[in-house]
């Protein structure tokens, strides 16, 4: 999977990761994670860790939703970058219900030595802060 997206690419990064929890695949999108990555959840607890952050994303894996992004932006200054974009869920959950989401996601994300764009911070709900 990894062969048709290239990382070293921040919207391709992303395709990456959302290309991951479509497919159920956990390690695929931990792999998107810095070792010292903070999720950010709907309640704003903040997430350290990649064991923690595993059990954040394996909820969505099972469901393996369908991930849109719109209108995204992104500003990189050297090896770090800030990615914002809107974005629309849409899933059937284990128990046959549908779901449907929509948001705005606040990453910043950081270059590793191998040029691989991972997640530092991931804040998927950012659109929450101006509804409260």
């Amino acid at each position: 999977m990894t062969d048709k997206f290239d990382r070293t690419i921040p919207a391709d990064a992303v395709k990456y990761f959302r290309s991951c929890i479509v497919n159920g695949d956990l390690q695929g999108a931990l792999s998107c994670f810095d070792k010292d990555a903070t999720y950010i959840e709907r309640d704003g607890q903040e997430i350290t860790g990649l064991d923690n952050i595993a059990k954040s994303m394996e909820h969505l894996c099972t469901w393996k939703p369908k991930i849109t992004g719109s209108k995204h932006r992104v500003t990189i200054v050297g090896d770090l970058a800030i990615w914002v974009d809107k974005w629309s869920l849409n899933a059937i959950m284990p128990d046959g219900n549908p779901v449907e989401m929509d948001g705005a996601t606040s990453c910043m994300m950081k270059k590793n030595d191998e040029g691989i764009w991972l997640w530092l911070v991931d804040n998927p709900f950012a659109a929450e802060v101006f509804q409260n």
